[in-house]
Formats: C-alpha cells, sequence, structure tokens
C-alpha cells in the first residue's frame, strides 16, 4: 500500500501565498501606452494638422475619404499633428496597430479620443456634411 505524500504544512502554504500576494500587489502596471514622437524643433507654420476618425471597421475617415490603415500612415510625416477619434465598438487591437504605425512614423504630436458612439447613417451624413 502507498503512503500519501506529505503536501506541506498549513503554515507553508499560507506562508507563500502571502509572499505570492505581496508580490502581485507590488507589480507595477501601467495604463498607458509609451508612444515616442520626434522631438525636433519644428515651426508651427511646418506642421500639418490632420484629424481623423478611426471606425470600427479599421477604416480612417480623413475628410471626406475613407483609408486603410497604411495608406494612412503614409500620409504622416514628422511634422504632422495628428487628433485621432475612435468609434467606441472599435477593437483595441486595430487602435494599437494604427498607433504602432504612427510610431514608425515619428509625428510630431498626437490626440488620442474616443468618439462618441455614431451610427452608419450618421457617419455617412458627416461625410456628407464635410464633402463640397
Amino acid at each position: 500500500m502507498r503512503k500519501r505524500r506529505d503536501l506541506g504544512q498549513p503554515s507553508d502554504i499560507a506562508f507563500l501565498l502571502i509572499i505570492f500576494f505581496l508580490l502581485l500587489a507590488g507589480i507595477n502596471t501601467t495604463q498607458s501606452i509609451a508612444l515616442h514622437t520626434n522631438t525636433s524643433d519644428t515651426s508651427q507654420t511646418d506642421t500639418t494638422v490632420l484629424q481623423a476618425l478611426l471606425t470600427q471597421q479599421g477604416t480612417i475617415l480623413l475628410e471626406d475619404q475613407s483609408h486603410t490603415p497604411l495608406e494612412f500612415a503614409r500620409m504622416l510625416t514628422p511634422t504632422t499633428t495628428l487628433h485621432l477619434r475612435v468609434e467606441a465598438e472599435t477593437s483595441w487591437q486595430q487602435v494599437v496597430d494604427l498607433l504602432s504605425l504612427t510610431e514608425q512614423r515619428q509625428i510630431a504630436s498626437l490626440s488620442l479620443t474616443l468618439a462618441e458612439d455614431t451610427s452608419p447613417t450618421e457617419r455617412e451624413n458627416k461625410v456628407r456634411e464635410i464633402a463640397p
């Protein structure tokens, strides 16, 4: 007949759990995304300001045109100031992918806001209002 193995004293297990939770509580988690932008001095007249909307389908609406993230990234220069609004239902992976592209292009500055919930018809109406 086999003997049951002793898994340890209850006080040892309690001590290990206390250490585990103390270490877990001490881990510093950040809720922000580190984005390194170009820090070169540029005059205000050289700055290009873009206001764009990242839709839940992953397309970027800029003025009256729809762009893929790669097409949009090609428009960015080191003197670009980007004001990016993100629809509420957009997956965060799409946001992170776009932020990665902006970091590669080394834009001057970035503003990121969550857009109020808009339906597709409201979005189409806004595009029509922008179009001449």
